[in-house]
């Protein structure tokens, strides 16, 4: 192993033991080199800097026209040159700003400074190679982002487990994920926290999240070691009097020494960027060293699989966030998504439909879905589009996903009214 791994792994076993154990052997082995990257970080400000691949002249970076006119309102240092590995430095400090913002019950010590993902996808597996070794148990809800699987049953060849969320009337419950944590019985688990969930649009009530933190606390305490993977794409959108805090301030506030809270988000729905691809990842901790070194190996991470993320879309976004207008228009968008979630309440609760679909409880976010009651999900999805030109989302044989997020509030009603039809066709 690497000395400066040794030496990182070090520090952990001396400040926190627990958190070394929990790291995947990947994340054991990761490190940030002291090479060309710290190297030229050393000559920066010198005379003759021929420490790194870019190309400069005596004005600055070297461009071209025909790109630097797609940014002409930004300077071409903020447009050109590689952005750290780690991120921006003031993106990541408006974005820790704003976490801390959004969630007036964290402190500012109990949190590391976001590091720059690409994205929330690139997010989650970075902290798969982290902390997810083969055959390690990710524990989901049974209606979860089909991704999950693909990036931690696949890439990381990790077990899959999952619990059902849902009562046979649609309601949402806590009874089987509490269940299944008082069953488990091995040394470690990563849990995928997502709400707003995708795909059924979902988040839980203050009690709900206090229920649900007690559960894990009291798995902690048994022994386990719980790595939260808290994915928070959909964070912000929220529609009903429901949990506005991220549940990583409600893990971090636990200060658990066997829980290891992980935050997951971005601009990417947040902000309207989808294309943009730029998240983050922060870890909760309290112990200063323990947040250096997990970033520094996050660093090495990044440094080893994509070496940085792309500057312009975060130069972007520091422009926008610095914009005095930008919530404003923000919140603009997710009222526009709200009237629409309204309307997709009523209608889909409606009297007539009932003998259809029973709708699993919604709240926020983009999605919605509905258990089907006498027909396939994939057979509707495929009526629905050659019949109607209607897109759904077949979840599994019953299930079937709507996204109201791009259905125009005055389509949602005749949405609906198609689906029934074709339901009442298939049978």
């Amino acid at each position: 192993m690497n000395p400066l791994a040794l030496e990182l792994n070090e520090q952990l076993k001396n400040e926190s033991p627990i958190v070394l154990d929990m790291l995947s052997d990947l994340g054991k082995s990761m490190y940030f080199p002291k090479g060309i990257l710290s190297q030229s970080a050393d000559a920066k400000g010198t005379k003759y800097n021929a420490t790194i691949g870019m190309a400069t002249t005596d004005e600055g970076i070297m461009y071209t026209d025909a790109l630097y006119s797609q940014f002409s309102d930004r300077e071409p240092s903020d447009i050109f040159p590689y952005a750290p590995p780690q991120g921006y430095e003031k993106l990541r400090e408006l974005w820790k700003n704003k976490i801390l913002k959004d969630n007036p019950d964290l402190s500012e010590n109990a949190i590391s400074k976001p590091v720059v993902t690409n994205a929330l996808t690139h997010g989650l597996s970075l902290a798969g190679d982290l902390f997810v070794n083969h055959d390690d148990t990710i524990l989901l809800p049974e209606h979860n982002w089909g991704n999950y699987k693909l990036t931690f049953g696949v890439r990381h060849n990790a077990q899959i487990e999952t619990y059902q969320s849902f009562e046979e009337d649609g309601s949402y419950t806590l009874e089987y994920f509490k269940r299944a944590l008082e069953n488990y019985n091995k040394d470690k688990v990563v849990l995928v926290l997502n709400f707003p969930n995708n795909p059924t649009g979902y988040t839980p009530t203050v009690n709900e999240v206090e229920e649900m933190v007690s559960a894990i606390n009291q798995l902690a305490d048994k022994g386990t070691q719980v790595i939260a993977l808290v994915d928070d794409a959909y964070y912000g959108l929220f529609f009903e009097d429901i949990y506005k805090q991220s549940v990583f301030t409600a893990l971090s506030q636990l200060n658990h020494d066997n829980i290891m809270p992980v935050k997951i988000d971005g601009a990417t729905k947040e902000y309207f960027s989808w294309g943009f691809r730029v998240g983050f990842l922060t870890f909760g901790s309290q112990n200063e060293t323990v947040k250096e070194v997990l970033v520094s190996k996050l660093k090495g991470l990044i440094r080893s699989n994509l070496s940085s993320c792309a500057l312009p879309s975060q130069t972007a976004i520091v422009h926008a966030m610095e914009d005095p207008s930008f919530q404003e228009q923000v919140d603009h968008n997710i009222n526009i998504l709200k009237e629409r979630y309204e309307v997709t309440k009523d209608v889909a609760y409606r009297e007539e439909y009932k003998d259809l679909w029973t709708p699993y409880a919604f709240n926020s976010g983009y999605f919605m879905a509905i258990k089907l009651a006498d027909v396939e999900a994939e057979k509707l999805r495929l009526h629905l589009i050659k019949n109607y030109s209607i897109g759904v989302i077949a979840l599994n044989k019953t299930d079937v996903r709507v996204a109201f997020s791009c259905i125009e509030k005055n389509d949602i009603e005749y949405v609906f009214e198609s689906i029934a039809k074709a339901i009442h066709e298939l049978k």
